[in-house]
């Protein structure tokens, strides 16, 4: 059975798209079939593995409307074992539509159901807001894990997408598990960023803590991850152990 995992916060700009695709990217070199969704109408995902938004004829908007696409007809190949349903502009606009349609919160684990089991993996990028996709997302995932800039307002934004976790668990997917923190944009010369980082280790399980460095950006023109520029690189390794806990969390299904 496919494991399916949100990388999750309300909050922009703190590595949510680098994280999603440099484990993604991974996963399937390490030989597990591996989904990415790209959830956020803003289509960072999608273009992070080097695909423009609107030549995509068929898209994670395809899926989601009503009466949409089955998921399976979306699916594009980047490379062995690894597959993306890539999103663009409309997603915004179908936000909209979705309120009004009955079991809402539902609409994306109904759609991907069909395809669950053909992957080990399946990971979902969620917006940056907390609306009605990320709670699409939290609502058909096993996990979440959440990317955390060490910042003070990154770290206090985690109480919110928590809050929302737990209405999730309560109301609608009893069996997420809140899997842990990634610790983003680190910039070890600061000391805001090592408290903050003391502070995420005292209070939250931190998988990994990934420094902020220019080569994280510089494959993104390319489609290419950190781990295809530099698989020694520190982020690389740090992405290696998230994806050693994803490993491990499928093993104890």
């Amino acid at each position: 059975m496919g494991k399916i995992i949100s990388f999750a916060n309300q909050k922009g700009g703190v590595g949510k798209t680098t994280s999603t695709y440099n484990v993604g990217v991974m996963l399937a070199k390490r030989g597990y079939k591996t989904l990415i969704i790209d959830f956020d109408s803003q289509a960072s995902l999608t273009i992070s593995a080097n695909l423009e938004p609107f030549e995509q004829e068929l898209s994670i908007v395809s899926v989601m409307k009503k009466g949409g696409a089955k998921a399976e007809g979306c699916i594009y190949p980047l490379q062995e074992n690894l597959h993306i349903i890539t999103s663009r502009l409309e997603l915004a606009m179908l936000e909209l539509e979705m309120i009004g349609r009955s079991m809402r919160e539902m609409i994306l684990s109904r759609a991907i159901e069909p395809i669950k089991d053909n992957y080990d993996f399946i990971l979902i990028d969620c917006p940056p807001q907390l609306s009605i996709l990320t709670i699409n997302a939290l609502a058909c995932s096993d996990n979440v894990i959440i990317p955390v800039k060490t910042d003070y307002l990154s770290y206090r934004g985690l109480e919110l997408i928590q809050e929302t976790i737990r209405e999730v668990q309560s109301e609608i997917n009893p069996n997420l598990i809140e899997s842990g923190v990634i610790a983003t944009l680190f910039e070890m010369r600061l000391k805001d960023d090592n408290d903050i980082l003391n502070a995420l280790k005292e209070s939250y399980n931190v998988i990994a803590v990934v420094k902020k460095l220019a080569i994280a950006r510089k494959g993104i023109y390319d489609g290419l991850s950190v781990s295809d520029l530099s698989p020694e690189n520190d982020i690389a390794k740090e992405y290696s152990k998230v994806c050693d806990y994803i490993i491990s969390l499928k093993a104890g299904q």
